[in-house]
């Protein structure tokens, strides 16, 4: 059997079956052309790779979210975020947004050479402010891509006085029951609520003390419930309780 070998610019190939006269058969081997785009294709796939993937940061954080706990009356101790940077040239950082007036953030340090640490401590006013608080600051750097860090700031400040429900109501189709609203003092200390006083002449207040100084009974009644209307209820306590103390309810009829 003859052989006969076709072939074609390029690398690589396969064989196929092909004639070399009457009544025999040969094999060819097909060489297909490679395009440059095709030789490059390694490299561009690195490239594309490289673009794709997020670029490693040279700045690492001890945490980049704390939380504390103040009791009612104290103050949130300063929060410190630790940081290093890791990578092999220095880095500066070039501006630090609070997301809240309530924070202030200072950098002991701006610009960090490899293997070098820093400190950003915030001071977080909690004035205002009760419960399960969190609030964030950005953090920028030189870095030439991926060069912002969010921290975020937890506090846990439990209330001075509940209030439940905040709101009563009640519908023109119902009877002008009397409802009420809890009310406790979680104070280390017991606070007396003396009063509690309503912006509108259509609802009687009747307060009972459950426990003097930490646990009340508010019980409303309106005397009509004909026409729509909504009431403020103010607690008056004996003594002043921290700024942004919740010491209001409502009273509606729908």
């Amino acid at each position: 059997m003859k052989k006969v070998f076709l072939s074609t610019p390029g690398q690589g190939g396969t064989d196929i079956p092909a004639c070399a006269g009457r009544g025999a058969r040969a094999t060819a081997r097909i060489r297909m052309p490679v395009s440059p785009w095709q030789r490059n294709i390694g490299v561009r796939l690195c490239v594309a790779v490289f673009f794709l993937l997020p670029a490693l940061r040279a700045i690492d954080w001890e945490r980049t979210e704390i939380e504390q706990r103040a009791e009612i009356g104290e103050t949130l101790p300063p929060y410190e975020f630790t940081f290093k940077n890791s990578g092999t040239a220095p880095v500066s950082i070039t501006n630090a947004r609070a997301g809240c007036g309530c924070l202030a953030p200072v950098i002991d340090r701006e610009t960090l050479a490899p293997g070098e640490t820093g400190k950003v401590l915030v001071k977080f006013d909690r004035t205002g402010l009760v419960g399960e608080v969190a609030r964030t600051i950005t953090i920028t750097t030189d870095e030439s891509r991926n060069n912002t860090y969010e921290l975020t700031l937890r506090a846990n400040l439990p209330e001075p006085l509940t209030i439940a429900p905040r709101l009563v109501f009640w519908k023109s189709e119902n009877s002008a029951s009397t409802k009420s609203i809890d009310i406790k003092i979680n104070f280390a200390t017991p606070v007396e609520i003396t009063d509690a006083t309503c912006n509108r002449d259509n609802f009687d207040l009747a307060l009972v003390a459950l426990e003097p100084g930490r646990h009340y009974r508010l019980d409303i009644t309106p005397r009509d419930i004909a026409t729509p209307r909504l009431a403020v209820i103010t607690l008056k306590p004996a003594a002043p309780l921290p700024a942004g103390t919740t010491l209001t309810a409502y009273a509606q009829v729908r």
